[in-house]
C-alpha cells in the first residue's frame, strides 16, 4: 500500500474524520482500496481496534474479500512495522471483526440480544420456501377476512383493479383460452399427459355427500355459528373447519344441476356438496364414456 499514488479526493476519503463521508466512484476505481487504507489508518494511526469497526458489504463474497485485503494490508505495514504489537494483535482480532452483510449483523445483534426483545434463543432464518409460504398465507388470511367481513374498500378496491373485463382483456388470459379452447372438449384418452394436467386449471372445490353425510349436525351448526359470529378470528377458525373435507376436482366433471347441493352462508357460496364416487386413499372417481378415470390427491 506504501507504493499507492492516492489522489487529493482519495486522500481525503482516507483521513478526513469527524463527519459522514461517502465515497461514489465508477467501477475499479479503487472504491475498496481506499476503503482499505480508511480502517487501516484507524487501526494504526488512531489505535482503533478492528474488532470496533463495522464494516457493511452486499453480499458474503465481498464480505470475504474485504476481510482478505485487510488482513493483507495488516501483513503488508508489519513488514514496514515489525515489532508494533498493535498490529500483531488486530491479526487476532481480525477473527471476530464485523466485517459482513447487513444480513449477519442484524442476526448476530438479534442472537447476542434475544432476551432483551422477548424472542427464543433457537430462533432460525426461515429459507426462501418458507418466507413464501408465510407471505401467501397472510394474504389468504387477509383476502378472507375482508371477503368475510364485507369491507367496502376491499371490494372497490378488487372491483376496480381485478375487474372480469381486465382479466379477459390481458394478455395471459388471451394465451390460456386459445390454448384450453382447443382440448377442453378433447376426451381425455386423446391427450398426452401434459394436456390433461392443463384440464386440471379449470376446478372446483366440493364436499363428497359421503362425507357430508358423515358430518352434517357438525356443519350446519358451523354454518349457524358463521352466520351470526362477529370475531374474525373465530370465523376464520370455523371456515378452516369447514374446509377440512373440501376436494378440488376438474370443472369438466362438475354438473351441478344433478345430485348437487350448495352451502351458502349469509348468501354467499362457499362449497358445492356433491353426490359422487369418493375414496379417502384414492380421492374423488369420475366416469366418462363409460370408461373409470381417478384423480388422486
Amino acid at each position: 500500500m506504501a507504493d499507492v499514488k492516492w489522489t487529493k479526493e482519495q486522500q481525503d476519503a482516507i483521513y478526513d474524520k469527524g463527519s459522514n463521508i461517502l465515497v461514489a466512484a465508477a467501477a475499479g476505481s479503487g472504491k475498496t482500496a481506499v476503503l482499505v487504507e480508511r480502517i487501516i489508518n484507524k487501526v494504526i494511526n488512531e489505535n482503533v481496534d478492528i474488532d470496533k469497526i463495522l464494516v457493511v458489504t452486499f453480499t458474503n463474497a465481498a464480505a470475504s474479500e474485504m476481510r482478505e485485503r485487510i488482513l493483507e494490508a495488516i501483513y503488508k505495514k508489519m513488514e514496514e512495522f515489525p515489532d508494533n504489537k498493535n498490529l500483531q494483535r488486530q491479526i487476532i482480532l481480525i477473527n471476530k471483526a464485523s466485517i459482513c452483510t447487513i444480513d449477519s449483523f442484524c442476526l448476530d445483534i438479534i442472537r447476542n440480544n434475544f432476551f432483551e426483545i422477548d424472542t427464543s434463543a433457537n430462533f432460525r432464518v426461515a429459507d426462501t420456501t418458507e418466507v413464501e409460504l408465510l407471505k401467501q398465507e397472510v394474504i389468504d388470511d387477509i383476502f378472507e377476512d375482508k371477503y368475510v367481513s364485507n369491507d367496502k374498500e376491499f371490494l372497490n378496491l378488487i372491483n376496480t383493479y381485478f375487474t372480469t373485463d381486465k382479466v379477459r382483456n390481458s394478455e395471459f388470459f388471451e394465451e390460456y383460452y386459445k390454448y384450453y379452447g382447443r382440448i377442453k372438449n378433447t376426451p381425455a384418452y386423446a391427450l398426452d399427459i401434459s394436456e390433461i394436467e392443463v384440464r386440471h386449471i379449470r376446478s372446483v372445490d366440493i364436499i363428497p355427500k359421503s362425507l357430508y353425510d358423515k358430518n352434517e349436525e357438525r356443519y350446519e351448526f358451523i354454518k349457524k355459528q358463521l352466520e351470526v359470529e362477529k370475531d374474525t378470528v373465530k370465523k376464520i377458525k370455523l371456515l378452516e373447519e369447514l374446509s377440512e373435507n373440501v376436494v378440488s376436482i376438474p370443472y369438466y366433471d362438475f354438473d351441478r344441476t344433478k345430485n348437487c347441493k350448495d352451502i351458502k352462508i349469509n348468501g354467499r357460496h362457499y362449497y358445492w356438496v356433491l353426490d359422487c364416487k369418493y375414496d379417502s386413499k384414492i380421492g374423488f372417481k369420475a366416469d366418462r364414456n363409460k370408461q373409470n378415470y381417478a384423480t388422486f390427491w
